[in-house]
Parts: C-alpha cells; sequence; structure tokens
C-alpha cells in the first residue's frame, strides 16, 4: 500500500519537471506550447510544419521525460493534466523571456524580427496579401508573416498573433480595438440580371451576433427572399456576379471587380467595424506593434479607397 502524502507526491511531480527543465530545448518547447494551444495532435502539426505522427512521437518522448502524463486525451481534443499545466506555464515564461531577448538584441533602429501570425475572414487576408503586405516586409525582412483563415471566435494564441474580426466578441483573456470602419454596398451583377427578389447574404461568424444579416435584411422587401448564403465575402461576390441575387458586399472588393454593378448610387448602406483582437501578454512585443502600426497606417489602402 503507498503511504506518501499530498506533499511527498508534489515533491516528486516538481523534481520531475524540474529534470524535465534541464533536458528540454527549443524544439520540445514548442511541441509542448502548440498542442496546448492548439488542443490536438493535427491542429498543433499543422501550426508546426511537421507530421502528426512526428508530433504524438515528441509527445510522449516529453512525458516520459517528466515521468507525468501532459496530456489527457479526450474527444474534445487534449486538455493539460496538473503537471501539464505547470509544464506550460514554465514553457511560456521561456517564451516571452527569448521574444523579449530578440526584441532587445534587434536594436532599436533594426526591423521586426520573428513570427507574427494574422487570423480573420479569407477575404480580408487575401486583400491583404493583395495590398500593403509587401510594403510590411519589405520595411521588415526578417518578418515572417503567417495568415491563417479559421472561425471565429478562435482564441488569440499565446505567441504574437494579431486576429481581424467584424463584431466578434473576444474570447479567454484577449481585448479588441477598433481597427477602422468597412463600408459596405448593395451590388447586382452586370452581366446577368438576377431575378427582381433573390438576393445573397453573410451567414455571419456568430449566430448570436448577426449584425450584418440584420443590415442585409433591411435592405429587403417583404416579398425578397434569400437564395444563397456564406461566410465569405469573395464567395458571395462570386454569387452576385453570377447572377444568383443582389448582395451587400465590401466596397473595397466589389468595386474593382468585373461585371458588377451598384444598385444605388451615393455613400455606402453601411460601415461595419472591423477590430483587432490581441493578447495582453504579447502586445508589446515589437513585432505586434509594428504589426499594428502597418495595419492602422495601410487601413484606408486596404479596407477603404476602391
Amino acid at each position: 500500500m503507498d503511504l506518501r502524502t499530498k506533499a511527498e507526491y508534489k515533491h516528486i511531480e516538481n523534481a520531475n519537471l524540474h529534470n524535465y527543465e534541464s533536458s528540454m530545448n527549443w524544439d520540445n518547447l514548442k511541441i509542448l506550447l502548440e498542442i496546448s494551444r492548439a488542443g490536438s495532435l493535427t491542429a498543433a502539426a499543422h501550426r508546426l510544419g511537421m507530421d502528426q505522427s512526428t508530433v504524438g512521437r515528441r509527445l510522449n518522448a516529453l512525458e516520459s521525460d517528466v515521468g507525468s502524463v501532459l496530456f489527457v486525451r479526450s474527444k474534445a481534443g487534449f486538455v493539460a493534466t496538473e503537471s501539464g499545466h505547470i509544464a506550460v506555464a514554465r514553457a511560456q515564461e521561456m517564451e516571452k523571456t527569448s521574444l523579449r531577448l530578440d526584441d532587445e538584441l534587434s536594436g532599436p533602429k533594426a526591423g521586426a524580427t520573428g513570427l507574427v501570425r494574422l487570423n480573420g475572414n479569407a477575404w480580408t487576408l487575401q486583400r491583404l496579401a493583395e495590398t500593403a503586405l509587401p510594403t510590411l516586409l519589405q520595411a521588415n525582412p526578417d518578418l515572417d508573416v503567417h495568415l491563417e483563415s479559421t472561425p471565429p471566435p478562435a482564441p488569440v494564441r499565446g505567441d504574437a498573433t494579431v486576429s481581424l474580426w467584424f463584431e466578434v466578441q473576444p474570447v479567454t483573456t484577449e481585448f479588441a480595438v477598433e481597427l477602422g470602419k468597412v463600408p459596405y454596398a448593395v451590388y447586382q451583377s452586370a452581366i446577368i440580371p438576377p431575378k427582381p427578389h433573390d438576393w445573397v447574404q453573410f451567414l455571419d461568424e456568430r449566430a448570436d451576433r448577426p449584425q450584418i444579416a440584420k443590415s442585409a435584411l433591411r435592405q429587403m422587401n417583404d416579398e425578397d427572399r434569400t437564395c444563397v448564403t456564406a461566410t465569405d465575402a469573395s464567395i458571395l461576390l462570386s454569387a452576385v456576379r453570377n447572377g444568383i441575387g443582389k448582395g451587400l458586399l465590401p466596397v473595397c472588393i466589389a468595386h474593382a471587380a468585373s461585371g458588377l454593378a451598384r444598385t444605388n448610387p451615393g455613400p455606402p448602406e453601411i460601415e461595419r467595424p472591423l477590430f483587432m483582437h490581441l493578447n495582453p501578454d504579447t502586445v508589446e512585443y515589437k513585432r505586434i506593434q509594428t504589426t499594428m502600426s502597418w495595419l492602422r497606417k495601410s487601413f484606408n489602402e486596404i479596407f477603404r479607397d476602391p
């Protein structure tokens, strides 16, 4: 019968974690952190650019080194155990120290360095790539930008991440800062006239906050009907251009698209606020501050100027 006390078990656990820390390298840290952030081997492997089986083997090796189970495998994903929470917290501290050191060594006049993840709807990320992203990379040649289209509410990860969302409330510990307002107007096909009462519209990212859907409904009459819904503006643009129906679209992408025409002259029907979701633990990093400054300076070019 095992008569060891809880304090003795805790001492053994801490000793195991100490031994683990002394043998950790940065690759092991990335495995540990990405599994905790992604919640699954598949997602962690994707973010790391590794094979899922390799990530699984590395996790097994980590748990063998620790002498404790770090994650409980469940249908909902990988959930950190008590030992896992301790190991992740210590790994995060080491990650923050490493990132601060990068900023300090880069010097005040040098460009931002390292990885920045930009999350958002696919069409917003496409606008970044088509317009102002080259300017950011030319000014910061050592910056590595990952554009990741993920459905919200995706929490901002512990690494350097800026998420761009409309009307979606922040989750976990991040906060939101308004970046600017994106104009939307009603368009129809200039080539294939749609049926007079047919519309396409957004299927909102969050069903409990359907602002864009409500805005579209205000443009519709009682006899009008919705034929197609989609979460991405570029998909709706294609539907409108092919005569499926009228649609409320971002002016920045619809104005330059061939085969579309405004249904009404004058100012856009609505202006939709776009927010930056930020992690308070990483917002002061040079790479995040540089990305935020670039987004603010380039906002009109990206999202407002047709």
